[in-house]
């Protein structure tokens, strides 16, 4: 846990209210993008991320402050996300959310270069948007969020071996995915 999560903690814990604005500032970013990748719905993932913080807020005295303060909190707006899914009707939407269009190279070699980094993370995102909902929620939480293994478990309530075999899975079909477009790429290029 960084130091300026701790003190924030420990500062609401004291009855310093705006001490929790300042954790908010540090995660809501990256935990908007979690429930956004989890639910797929803007509005969605702007109510489970919400919801998380008003959660983390009310129950922060069942938060043990030996442990980082992201994984708990990113365990509540998993469970959340899940719950908004359910009540929505969709545990399992496959289809990829649309790509921004791509904007003209401006004709240098580090605009070619950034457009096609850019073009290779997009494909690598779509194809992570494309797993089923465990699959996709264990990789963001995993290679994005870089939470550990046993984290990821707790925070969907399921055992390390679950999430290993998770991991497994979703690598093996982004492998399948990726795999020929890198190769059909390779075929096209001069």
């Amino acid at each position: 846990m960084s130091d300026a999560d701790r003190d924030a903690v420990r500062e609401v814990r004291r009855g310093d209210r705006e001490a929790f604005g300042r954790l908010v500032q540090t995660h809501q970013g990256r935990l908007f993008g979690l429930a956004l990748m989890m639910v797929r719905h803007p509005a969605g993932a702007e109510e489970v991320t919400q919801d998380a913080f008003v959660r983390a807020y009310t129950h922060l005295d069942r938060y043990d402050d030996h442990r980082p303060f992201y994984p708990w909190l990113a365990s509540i707006a998993v469970r959340l996300a899940q719950n908004w899914l359910r009540r929505h009707g969709r545990t399992e939407r496959r289809e990829g959310a649309p790509l921004e269009s791509a904007q003209e190279p401006g004709g240098t070699a580090a605009a070619l270069t950034t457009l096609i980094a850019n073009e290779r993370s997009r494909g690598l995102w779509q194809a992570v948007a494309a797993l089923t909902s465990g699959e996709r929620t264990a990789v963001i939480l995993y290679y994005r969020d870089e939470m550990a293994v046993r984290d990821i478990a707790r925070a969907l309530g399921v055992t390390t071996g679950t999430i290993k075999t998770l991991l497994f899975r979703a690598r093996r079909h982004l492998r399948e995915r990726l795999e020929p477009a890198t190769i059909s790429q390779r075929e096209t290029l001069p």
